[in-house]
């Protein structure tokens, strides 16, 4: 997954929580402003930590797999829901 993916998929996850980005500042105390740039693509300015924070709020967590190798069946169970 790239920056580009990850902004989207936050979002994507905000959304399906139907929250908002004030409710997302209200839990974790990072500004609108810093989960706006998250969302857009901004990620490579916003410390991972915030990033980390906003994921455990919505149910994720950041996994590391090798590169290229082909996904394993529970990954692409979770892309498909």
């Amino acid at each position: 997954m790239n920056l580009e993916e990850l902004s989207s998929k936050i979002k994507e996850l905000r959304k399906e929580k139907n929250l908002t980005q004030e409710q997302l500042e209200e839990y974790s105390n990072i500004t609108k402003k810093t989960i706006s740039k998250m969302e857009n693509g901004f990620c490579d300015e916003v410390g991972i930590k915030k990033v980390e924070t906003i994921l455990d709020l919505l149910g994720y967590e950041f996994s590391i797999r090798l590169k290229n190798r082909p996904r394993t069946l529970e990954e692409l169970q979770d892309e498909q829901q």
